[in-house]
């Protein structure tokens, strides 16, 4: 590719390719003829004849320097606007013509990126994944192995370019939720646990899946981020000719258009709540405003000093402290300007740190190392997440879903069936559980809930606290509840032991 590159640079420099221009019109602005991959060209030239054979002499000059040939059978000639003799241009070529909008290398060209319609392929594939798993037998923890590898990947393309529609985020939502609970057109499942507490971090009671509006807005802030730090680079200095740049170049004007959503705008909208959680380290103070800027810690000098201004003699210590505040930042006249990201301490942006914060922080506490790090199977610990929720499918669940059932337990026939008595103070549960503390030569009083009971386990028996110790509440909890299913569902009396 460098040999093509050098023969399209030199086609240019004698204005036989003229490309297109990027920036104001008086303007010298960016121009761009051509763009190289890995084994994949763009050219972009007038509509003229002759740049076409200037196009067709730079290729059959590259074809008997390396030996390599054009695939012309997979070429196109797309035009942009109304070209009258497109056919005829073609010819030249010898090429296909395309139109637009069009796939290429996997993203979409000329295509209104605010519809719907531009995400159907990623719809689509989706459903051909589901397609094939619907053919086969998946428990709950192979669902969800499935969802965080494969479903809730497949838009990251996509999102980290494209401002993502609501209405999109929650089609492909849907069908996460939908496989998830194994929901499908013959079969319909309650979704157990909420949608929004499936999407905490597991630390917090939720099972990790990315919400996607959040995620989007979060790979979006990397291209804010790089558009402050890469100021040579080619998409730069594309986007800041075409917008123009922000004092200091840490981003762009506001984009304020007639009509339409542009590609950056969508970027861009994001700025102010990223910008909150930017800093500047002064260098030499040439990119930053002295008084609406983030370069006194992590305020702007503006709304730092308005408490310090109108001092007492009361108040000579704030002021004392404002001034050791500002004094490491007085520019010494070495370096550039430089930016830094708050949520990191190296100061480097990553998506992770600024998700995080985009989705907020959950309050609740919730028992995960006693749920996902035992040595159970998947499928067990499913249950166990669920149980400590209080949403496993018992009685007392459907009726709250607007079943009408006669709630009674089935185990023992004396009270309600709900999850704490089902699972710990049924009479026939708590004698498994004595007997297990006789086994492990312990007594213990069962905790009022199968939450309580999880955050409580490994802190309790000490060197006890082992691998076979942690496995207990969840083999226990499945045990009980087979039992209960064989009884309510198959009406079959089996032993516990």
């Amino acid at each position: 590719m460098e040999v093509l590159s050098r023969i399209l640079k030199k086609i240019e420099d004698c204005v036989l390719l003229r490309g297109c221009h990027v920036g104001p019109s008086n303007s010298i602005g960016v121009r761009i003829s051509y763009l190289l991959f890995a084994d994949d060209t763009i050219l972009f030239c007038d509509a003229s004849r002759e740049q076409l054979l200037s196009i067709r002499l730079a290729l059959t000059c590259f074809q008997a320097f390396t030996g390599l040939k054009v695939n012309v059978g997979k070429s196109e000639i797309v035009p942009v606007g109304e070209v009258g003799n497109l056919d005829a241009l073609a010819t030249i070529l010898c090429c296909r013509v395309g139109s637009l909008p069009m796939k290429y290398l996997g993203m979409p060209l000329g295509t209104p990126y605010k519809t719907t319609s531009m995400w159907n392929p990623i719809l689509e594939r989706m459903e051909k994944k589901l397609s094939g798993w619907k053919r086969i037998y998946l428990l709950k923890g192979g669902r969800l192995t499935l969802v965080k590898s494969t479903l809730s990947c497949l838009p990251t393309f996509y999102l980290s370019l494209f401002f993502i529609p609501v209405a999109v985020a929650d089609r492909l939502e849907w069908i996460q939720r939908n496989f998830l609970w194994g929901t499908s057109e013959e079969c319909f499942k309650y979704s157990l646990v909420a949608w929004e507490k499936v999407c905490f971090p597991i630390e917090t009671g939720g099972l990790g899946i990315r919400k996607l509006v959040h995620f989007n807005k979060a790979l979006l802030g990397k291209w804010l981020w790089r558009f402050g730090q890469e100021e040579t680079c080619l998409w730069r200095r594309v986007i800041a000719y075409k917008y123009g740049e922000g004092q200091g170049g840490w981003t762009t004007k506001l984009c304020r258009r007639a009509h339409g959503r542009g590609l950056w705008r969508g970027i861009h909208d994001g700025w102010e709540s990223f910008s909150k959680h930017m800093a500047l380290v002064v260098g030499n103070g040439t990119c930053i405003l002295f008084w609406h800027d983030k370069w006194v810690g992590d305020n702007s000098l503006k709304g730092f000093i308005l408490s310090c201004m109108d001092f007492h003699e009361r108040e000579l210590e704030d002021a004392y402290s404002f001034l050791e505040c500002i004094q490491p930042q007085i520019p010494r006249g070495g370096g550039s300007d430089t930016s830094h990201w708050c949520l990191k301490r190296n100061g480097k942006f990553d998506t992770r740190s600024y998700y995080n914060t985009i989705r907020g922080a959950a309050v609740s506490i919730f028992p995960w190392k006693g749920v996902w790090k035992a040595k159970i199977t998947k499928r067990v610990a499913f249950f166990m997440w669920t149980a400590v929720h209080r949403q496993i499918p018992t009685l007392d669940n459907f009726i709250l879903r607007g079943r009408i059932l006669v709630n009674w337990c089935c185990l023992c026939h004396r009270n309600e069936e709900i999850v704490d008595h089902l699972l710990l103070h049924c009479p026939i549960a708590h004698s498994l559980w004595v007997y297990m503390f006789q086994i492990f030569g312990t007594q213990w009083v069962m905790p009022s809930s199968v939450e309580s009971l999880v955050y409580c386990w490994s802190f309790w028996l000490g060197k006890l606290n082992s691998n076979i110790w942690n496995m207990v509440p969840g083999c226990l909890m499945w045990i009980v509840w087979t039992k209960r299913n064989w009884r309510s569902i198959e009406d079959t009396e089996k032993s516990l032991v």
